[in-house]
Order: C-alpha cells, then structure tokens, then sequence
C-alpha cells in the first residue's frame, strides 16, 4: 500500500520491531529534527545524510512518550503525536527548511522522515507539523 507523507526507513523499522519483539524495557527517546537538506526518503537514508538544523528556533524537540496516541487498527497502522496541535517551531531568523526527521536520541538512527521541498521560513514565522502521524507501512 503506497502512503503519502512521512516515510520509515529500514534502520527505523528495526529498531522498532526490536524494541517490540525484545521487549525493550527502556525504548530509546526521540526526537523531530528539522533539515535543510534536500534529499530522498530512501531505505537506505541515515542521519548523516541530513544537515539538520539546530539554530533560529529550529532546534530538535523531543518527543514526549506520553504524548503518543494509541496505534489505530487500520491498514497502514497509525501513531498520531500530539494531536490537534503538533509540532511547532518559532523561527527567529531565516531558515531553509527540506523536512523533518525523526532520531533516536542515543543511537542516531533515522526512524522516519519527509521532505516537503525546499521552504524559506522568515524570522517570527512558524513551522508546524501537525499532526505527526507515523504509519507503520513498509516502503514499495
């Protein structure tokens, strides 16, 4: 099933079924990182890959785990952050902007990302990805 938006990479997906599969008592924290570099959403996609910004309001934000909602029961299977209202950054100087990406904290590792093209944002303007729906399908 193809999907649009956010896409999991390989790396994510691993991670993910281990830490369900292991029981991973101590699943590692994320974070959504803006990047500003334009790139594809492939399998093969890591953190080094991005030029993530972390300056002029870009900076990470850590993803809380109770913010998470509940996986819904629908093909593809769906996460929803922080729903209704999202991720917001402020932006406190000019910014090129690609996407966003979500990393584990400790291991570097890319989960998932999108690539929205290039943006401009201006001083005092907002990014918003709202809502940060992860769904767990894997790549065509």
């Amino acid at each position: 099933m193809a999907i649009s938006g956010p896409q999991w990479v390989i790396e994510g997906l691993r991670v993910a079924a281990d830490a369900v599969l292991k029981t991973d008592a101590t699943p590692e924290i994320l974070a959504i990182h803006l990047f500003s570099t334009d790139v594809s959403i492939v399998d093969g996609l890591v953190a080094g890959d991005l030029t993530l910004i972390n300056s002029a309001g870009g900076e990470k934000i850590t993803l809380a785990k109770a913010t998470w909602g509940a996986a819904s029961a629908a093909d593809p299977v769906a996460n929803i952050y922080n729903s209704g209202t999202g991720c917001v950054w402020t932006i406190t100087g000019a910014l090129t902007i690609y996407g966003w990406a979500i990393i584990g904290e400790t291991s570097g590792k890319v989960y998932c990302a999108e690539n929205w093209g290039v943006n401009t944002v201006a001083n005092g303007n907002t990014v918003t990805v709202e809502p940060t729906t992860i769904n767990w399908d894997i790549p065509e």
